[in-house]
């Protein structure tokens, strides 16, 4: 190779390098916390409007970190009341805030536990509200299983962030 096409391929190495950089740049806050696209203040504002809130109330219920959502505070008068509120707030808090349409059971789970709720009867519970107000996708027992709003599911799930956030 002769040097002026060792000098291209480096000039071309730069430039490419330099717009990983600026790329990257765009997708970082200023203090260096990840954002990833899918999180949009629309959707929290779009929530908020809908249950006629402010966005910052509904942003102090939801700790959200990267691709995660972790609900800080439940209602609910019994065990049973409080495993279904946290679910249909958590898949609420999931397609508003990340725009992710169907969540996995586990990650469901772990947003009840995080709560002190117990977990000896969560499918139990979940049953309850399921085909009303949520879907189940896949097999029982199944860590791939995800579950998914549905219309009466979205208005009760609507109710119980008021409740939250009132």
């Amino acid at each position: 190779m002769s040097s002026d096409q060792i000098k291209r391929i480096r000039n071309l190495l730069k430039d490419h390098e330099r717009r990983i950089r600026l790329l990257e740049s765009k997708f970082e806050s200023q203090e260096g916390e990840q954002i990833t696209p899918s999180k949009d203040k629309r959707g929290v504002e779009k929530l908020a409007k809908k249950i006629d809130v402010t966005s910052d109330k509904i942003g102090e219920l939801f700790d959200a970190e990267n691709e995660t959502l972790t609900l800080v505070k439940v209602v609910g008068a019994d065990d049973c009341e409080k495993t279904c509120n946290t679910a249909l707030v958590i898949l609420l808090g999931y397609k508003y805030l990340l725009g992710v349409g169907e969540v996995l059971s586990q990650e469901i789970r772990r947003n009840v536990a995080e709560n002190r709720i117990p977990l000896n009867n969560f499918a139990t519970y979940l049953n309850e509200i399921i085909p009303s107000m949520i879907r189940r996708k896949g097999k029982r027992k199944s860590p791939k299983t995800t579950y998914r709003l549905t219309t009466l599911g979205e208005v009760e799930g609507r109710e119980v962030l008021k409740k939250l956030c009132g």
